[in-house]
């Protein structure tokens, strides 16, 4: 073989190579953070957040500088779907949209009303859409958040994630509802509101983005909504708790003592006894004594037995809250129905067609909350002052 017959050997296999030639530069792409969804007279407003990367600061995000103005901005447009609606915001934009770091969708409370499933099946069928990015619903129209202020935060999408990481709310994924849909699509989302607010850092009133509790859904559409302080029951039966601060009265003083509650564990076990489901919630959690107004002895093992037991009164009662209020909205928000099929699914395919009546009145709820004090702070008496008098100057 001589040395041409060789190298034409050799750059064959080259010319099979297709390489990126269907790729997108990053620089030709516009990256949604948010997305944003209203129902409309048309059907559907789709708003889109974007960040502005020539305003993003030089050595971090690769902007140029300019740092007149906010970092991101928002696209909005109707359509009859979100397809749609998505394609006409595309059609205005220079670069190609990418859902790649999408982390947020929150959805308007008159939208989750008609139902989500259109939402998730826009989400299912794009490829580049993360299947872990958050569900919120917001109260009222979604579009209001983009009035939000981002004075700790640089983007909107961090306040929704900071709530997240925190814990503050209930947590749920786009994963977590595409699994609801295959029992009956009942699901709890977090909620959120705008409340408007005089902020001192701030010129006027502002419209204030906060935390408003949950939003329980049943086959895909609003049902109900629990309170912030009905959500941490929520938050308990789905393990999402990462601390909370409970307070407890003390019997022997009449005054109250917290405690912060943390290391929180969490199980549901269905339990079959002949046609009698019932439901066993196992929690664990151990507790540090924070503050006290009760002049008793923290280490008092009579007494730590009593404010445990009063801790463990007070979380049951809190899942059992949570418990009736998803079944008052009809809801099997909780996934009771995907336990009972992991752990019997013989028993789920018989009680399949008639779940929703067997949740609703026959399904019996035992919360077994089980609270140890492990730490009573730095000092082992409780804080008072004391008299300078003495006997002989009395």
């Amino acid at each position: 073989m001589n040395k041409s017959s060789l190298a034409f050997l050799v750059v064959l296999p080259l010319l099979f190579l297709g390489g990126c030639w269907s790729s997108v530069e990053i620089n030709d792409r516009a990256f949604v953070r948010m997305m944003v969804l209203d129902k409309s007279e048309e059907g559907i407003e789709l708003t889109l957040s974007l960040p502005l990367p020539s305003r993003l600061i030089p050595g971090q995000s690769g902007g140029t500088g300019n740092q007149n103005g906010k970092p991101y901005t928002f696209v909005t447009r109707t359509g009859r779907t979100i397809g749609e609606a998505f394609r006409l915001i595309q059609s205005d934009l220079s670069r190609k949209i990418t859902f790649g770091q999408t982390s947020a969708v929150v959805i308007g409370s008159n939208l989750a009303k008609e139902g989500i499933l259109p939402i998730l099946e826009f989400i299912a069928r794009e490829p580049r859409f993360h299947i872990n990015s958050n569900l919120f619903v917001i109260q009222g129209k979604a579009i209001d958040i983009t009035r939000a202020p981002t004075i700790l935060e640089r983007f909107p999408t961090e306040i929704l994630l900071n709530y997240m990481k925190e814990a503050i709310i209930v947590k749920t994924n786009t994963n977590d509802a595409l699994m609801a849909t295959h029992y009956g699509g009942d699901m709890i989302l977090p909620l959120l509101k705008m409340e408007r607010k005089s902020i001192p850092s701030e010129k006027g009133e502002n419209l204030w983005l906060q935390t408003a509790g949950g939003a329980f859904f049943k086959q895909g559409r609003l049902a109900g909504l629990l309170d912030i302080h009905q959500m941490r029951g929520a938050l308990w039966i789905l393990g999402q708790l990462d601390t909370a601060v409970i307070t407890v009265k003390s019997e022997k003083a009449n005054r109250y003592v917290n405690y912060m509650v943390k290391r929180l564990n969490t199980r549901i076990e269905p339990v079959v006894h002949g046609d009698q489901i019932a439901v066993v919630i196992r929690t664990k959690a151990t507790a540090s004594l924070i503050s006290s107004d009760a002049e008793v002895d923290p280490l008092d093992p009579h007494e730590q037995k009593r404010m445990e037991k009063k801790l463990k009164a007070k979380v049951n009662e809190g899942i059992m809250q949570a418990i009736e209020l998803a079944r008052k909205a009809d809801s099997d928000a909780y996934q009771i129905s995907s336990h009972l099929d992991w752990t019997h699914p013989k028993l789920w395919k018989e009680k399949a067609p008639r779940w929703r009546e067997i949740y609703r009145n026959q399904i019996k709820f035992f919360p077994q909350a089980e609270i140890s004090i492990k730490r009573v702070g730095a000092i082992k008496q409780p804080v008072r002052i004391h008299s300078m008098e003495t006997e002989g100057d009395k």
